[in-house]
C-alpha cells in the first residue's frame, strides 16, 4: 500500500481528487496547503505528492525547494497540478523541483498510470541506492550538534555500519553535543529496532538525553520504549531545532545567574570549558584523554578543580 499525499487549495479540484481516489487500495491524504502540512510532510515520508499550484502563491514553490533540500525527502516524486496549461513552468519545472506535471481538469486513469509510474520509478531508484551505496547513514555535524541521517532498514544496513562510525575517539569528540538520528527514511520500525536504539543511545556517556525525529514511526517508539529517561521523540526536524534552542537557552540562563552570583559574592566565577562546535573529530580526538577524565564528573567538581588550578598559577 503506497502513501498518495495531495496538497490543493481549491474546493473543487480536491472534491474530483477524493472521487478519484476512492476505493482505492492506498493511503490517500487529501489537504490544503499550510504550515502543519509543510511540517506533516516532512515527517511522514510519503511516496508520492501532489502539489496543486495557483501560480499566485510564492511559498507554493519555495516549499518545493525546501523538500528537496531534505536530505529525507530530496527524491520524493512531486508531481504539480496546474490549473492551465504553461510554457514557463514547463520548460523550468525540474529546476522548480518538480518531477511532471499535470493540467487540470484531471481525468482519472492517466492520473493514477502517472501517479504508479513515478512510485515504481522512485522505489527502483532507492533500491538502487541502497544495493550500490557504500554509506547508509549521512553524518550532518555542525553548531553543537550532530544529526545521523538512517537512510536504509535499520537492521540490515544501519545498525552494522553504525559499529564501524561509533569509534571511542568519535565518541569522546561528541561529549555536550546534541545527538540525533532521523529515520524517517527507514522502511520499517518495530520493538526490536527500538530495543536496539535503546542499547545505542547508552554508548553516549555524558549525554542528558538522545533524540530521535521518528515521523511516522513514532509509534513504534511510544509502545515499546522504556527508557523514556534517555530517548527523547520527535515527528519533525524543526522540533529537535527548537528543543535544541530551548536548551542552549536555558544553559546560557544558568551562566548568567552564575556569573551574576559570583559577583555579588565578590569573587570570579570559575572558567568553564566547552567544547567547540565547529571542532573538528582530529582536534578532538587530540583531547580524549582530557575528555575522558571529566565525562562523568558533576559540573561543580569541574569547576572547583578550574577555580583551584587557576589559584596555583597565580601562586606561581
Amino acid at each position: 500500500m503506497h502513501f498518495i499525499m495531495a496538497i490543493e487549495n481549491d474546493p473543487i479540484a480536491a472534491s474530483e481528487l477524493e472521487t478519484i481516489f476512492q476505493g482505492l487500495r492506498q493511503r490517500v491524504v487529501i489537504t490544503k496547503f499550510t504550515q502543519t502540512v509543510k511540517e506533516y510532510v516532512m515527517s511522514s515520508n510519503p511516496d508520492i505528492i501532489l502539489m496543486g499550484l495557483t501560480f499566485r502563491d510564492k511559498k507554493e514553490l519555495e516549499f518545493v525547494l525546501e523538500l528537496r533540500r531534505d536530505v529525507i525527502t530530496q527524491s520524493i516524486p512531486i508531481l504539480a497540478l496546474l490549473p492551465k496549461e504553461d510554457e514557463t513552468f514547463k520548460n523550468n519545472q525540474k529546476a522548480l523541483g518538480f518531477t511532471d506535471f499535470m493540467v487540470k481538469p484531471l481525468p482519472k486513469q492517466p492520473l493514477l498510470d502517472k501517479i504508479q509510474s513515478l512510485i515504481e520509478e522512485y522505489k527502483f531508484s532507492e533500491s538502487s541506492k541502497t544495493r550500490d551505496n557504500v554509506s547508509f547513514v549521512v553524518v550532518d555535524r555542525g553548531h553543537g550538534k550532530v544529526l545521523f541521517q538512517c537512510r536504509a532498514n535499520l537492521k540490515r544496513y544501519v545498525f552494522p555500519e553504525f559499529k564501524k562510525i561509533f569509534t571511542p575517539n568519535f565518541l569522546k569528540s561528541l561529549v555536550g553535543e546534541y545527538i540525533c538520528f532521523d529515520i524517517r527514511a527507514v522502511p520499517d520500525v518495530g520493538k526490536e529496532e527500538v530495543e536496539v536504539f535503546e542499547r545505542i543511545v547508552k554508548i553516549f556517556i555524558g549525554a542528558d538525553k538522545i533524540s530521535i525525529v521518528a515521523g511516522r514511526h513514532m509509534g513504534a517508539f511510544i509502545e515499546h520504549a522504556n527508557d523514556e529517561e534517555k530517548i527523547i521523540v520527535f515527528m519533525a526536524p524543526n522540533e529537535f531545532e527548537n528543543y535544541a534552542k530551548m536548551e542552549e537557552q536555558k544553559k546560557e540562563d544558568l551562566r548568567k545567574k552564575s556569573k551574576k552570583e559570583s559577583k555579588q559574592s565578590g569573587s570570579e566565577p570559575a572558567a568553564v570549558t566547552e567544547a567547540s562546535s565547529e571542532s573538528t573529530p582530529v582536534e578532538s580526538a587530540n583531547t580524549n584523554e582530557e575528555a575522558s577524565s571529566t565525562i562523568a564528573e558533576p559540573e561543580e567538581i569541574k569547576d572547583e578543580d578550574s577555580s583551584s588550578e587557576k589559584n596555583e598559577e597565580e601562586a606561581v
